[in-house]
Parts: C-alpha cells; sequence; structure tokens
C-alpha cells in the first residue's frame, strides 16, 4: 500500500526564506526518496562540477582545475585556457614514452570540488596534500550530456522532528549541495513535472522518480562517463564476493536479498550464500552493440527475481549497476552489486 505524507506547514526555512503562509506539501511511496537512494547518487552526478574531464592535468576526479592554468609537461610550457587544451597536453604526454609526463602547475593555482567550493593552492606541497586526502576515486563521474531545467521545487518532510518544508532550487549548486546535506531521518521528494535537457537539446519533461532515474541512466552510455581505466566486466565480476545494494522492481525490494553473498567463479557458474544455505547457479555475459548484459541463474525460486537479462549501465572495481528493460519500457528494474 502506498503510504502519503501531506504535511501543513507555515514557513518554510530551510536554505531559503519563508514561503507562503499555509501550504500543502505532498510526499508519497513512489517520488519520496533518502540521500542513501541510488537516485541521490545520480541527481548529484548530473548537477556536481565536472571533475573528471581535466584527469589529464591533475589525475584525478576529487576536484577539478580552474581554468586558464598554465602548467609544464615535458618541459614544454602550456597555457590551458578551455577544454580544448586537454587534448594539447595528452598530445605532448603520447609524443614519447621515455619521459615523465607529469604535470607541474605554475602556483597558485585554484581547484574545484564536486560542490563547487573553490580553493586556492599556494604550492606544490599544498598541492601534493590535498591530492593524498582525497583518497581513491569512486570510479563513477559526473554525467554531463543532461541537465536539469531550472527552478523546481523539493519537499521536505525531517521525521525527527516531524518538519514539512518545501524549497525552490534555482542552479546546479544548490541542488548539489541540498542533496549533499541531506541527513538520516530527511525524505525528500522533487515536485514534479520538471523538465531536463539532453546535450542535442531535446527536453523530456519527467514525472515521477522512476522515470528520471531512467533518463540520467540511458544518458550514461552517451555521455561517456564509465571509468576512464579499461576493465574487463568479467574479471572484475569474478574478483571477489558481492551484495546486492539496490534491487527495484516495482518498488526498493533492496531488503529481500540481505544476507546474501554473491560468488561468480570463471568457470560460469556462481553460488549465493546466506547463513547455512546455499543457491548454486550460472552466469553469462553477451556483448551487444554498444553494451554488455549479463544473465543469471539459480536453482530454485528464491532469486528468481534477478533471473533477467540485466543491462550494464556502468561498472567499477568495485560497483556493477544494471538494468532489465521492459518490452514497452515502462517498468523497468534495477539491479546494483557491491563488493564486499
Amino acid at each position: 500500500m502506498k503510504k502519503s505524507y501531506v504535511l501543513f506547514v507555515l514557513c518554510s526555512v530551510l536554505f531559503f526564506s519563508c514561503q507562503r503562509e499555509s501550504e500543502t506539501i505532498t510526499l508519497d511511496s513512489d517520488n519520496s526518496f533518502t540521500t542513501a537512494a541510488p537516485l541521490s547518487s545520480l541527481i548529484k552526478r548530473v548537477a556536481q562540477y565536472a571533475t573528471s574531464n581535466d584527469n589529464v592535468l591533475d589525475n584525478t576526479s576529487c576536484f577539478g582545475i580552474k581554468l586558464p592554468v598554465a602548467v609544464t609537461v615535458n618541459s614544454q610550457s602550456i597555457l590551458v585556457s578551455s577544454v580544448a587544451g586537454y587534448t594539447t597536453i595528452q598530445d605532448i604526454k603520447n609524443q614519447y614514452t621515455t619521459d615523465d609526463d607529469v604535470v607541474y602547475f605554475t602556483f597558485p593555482t585554484t581547484i574545484i570540488y564536486p560542490d563547487f567550493h573553490e580553493v586556492s593552492v599556494a604550492n606544490q606541497t599544498q598541492f601534493a596534500a590535498i591530492l593524498a586526502g582525497c583518497g581513491n576515486d569512486s570510479g563513477f563521474k559526473e554525467i554531463e550530456c543532461i541537465d536539469f531545467d531550472f527552478p523546481f521545487s523539493i519537499n521536505v518532510y525531517n521525521s525527527n522532528n516531524q518538519v514539512a518544508s518545501s524549497i525552490s532550487i534555482k542552479n546546479n549548486i544548490q541542488l548539489y549541495n541540498f542533496i549533499q546535506n541531506v541527513t538520516e531521518g530527511v525524505i525528500i521528494g522533487i515536485a514534479f513535472p520538471i523538465t531536463i535537457t539532453e546535450s542535442n537539446g531535446d527536453n523530456h519533461v519527467i514525472n515521477s522518480n522512476l522515470q528520471l532515474e531512467t533518463e540520467i541512466n540511458d544518458s550514461i552510455n552517451d555521455c561517456g562517463t564509465t571509468t576512464p581505466i579499461p576493465l574487463i566486466l568479467s574479471d572484475v565480476l569474478t574478483s571477489g564476493s558481492w551484495y546486492v545494494s539496490y534491487f527495484y522492481d516495482s518498488s526498493d525490494e533492496t531488503n529481500h536479498y540481505n544476507g546474501y553473498v554473491f560468488n561468480f567463479n570463471t568457470n560460469g557458474f556462481s553460488f549465493a550464500v546466506k547463513n547455512t544455505n546455499t543457491i548454486n547457479g550460472t552466469w553469462q555475459i553477451h556483448t551487444e552493440t554498444n553494451y554488455q548484459k549479463i544473465e543469471f541463474h539459480f536453482d530454485g525460486s528464491v532469486l528468481e527475481e534477478i533471473e533477467k537479462d540485466w543491462k550494464v549501465i556502468e561498472f567499477t572495481n568495485t560497483v556493477i549497476r544494471l538494468k532489465h528493460e521492459s518490452s514497452s519500457g515502462n517498468d523497468n528494474h534495477y539491479l546494483n552489486f557491491t563488493k564486499n
């Protein structure tokens, strides 16, 4: 049964000034989500400052370099004033195999984080310390070939204090930082319909969370936002044990797979273990024109819901994101495996 929250507020004070004095805010279970939901991550990747397209300069997606920037690489001094300069840097790196290919910045240099926060870096020592603090990249990059049309509203319900509010989102900076700062116990819902625009100029009216998630996922292949390091899916799949971190089939059913540990062997066999029970199965990868598919089969009926031909949306060494497309396109399912 769908749960709805109908909430009355006198004033909304979250990030913005008060809304009109009597306001009704509705959140239903189909179109509400929390910061832990995969949709939150997808929205942030669309809204964030692009930090991976300049990796030829800084070798990290933790932050980007603000242009223009003067650099030296393989004894050649270059002023990078636009994204076209990244190709120039790569061409210099590709000239010889015996040089170090290290990019040296002329300081001070400004770096920009995904939340659009800028930091001026005074010297190489400070830069190295910031870089060391970044840790490993997640592997999933910004999604640049789709944009939100602003403004639109997001409804908020804080279950901790039972306060409801509605805020107007006017740009990517506000959207990213709002989603980033949603805390545990806060339920949010976009006030549909909203409009998104593809890089070719096509506009799409979005009326639900599922439609938004589908549109963003479908754009990932066009954006080329998968990991820049070539990975082989079969090698990743067989390199450790996995658990289901997200399963969507008309509703979020991730909890159905709590406690299962999945292993996929190189010979095409697999097994899922929960407590003392083991379910045997098989897996197979198919390569289509411009994407890959995985098929899973397991003995019995316990895991039959994941026995589908799953289209690979994207993957890293630690996360595999899959989608099953219905014939109508209106009942897509999602499955994420995360490495233990």
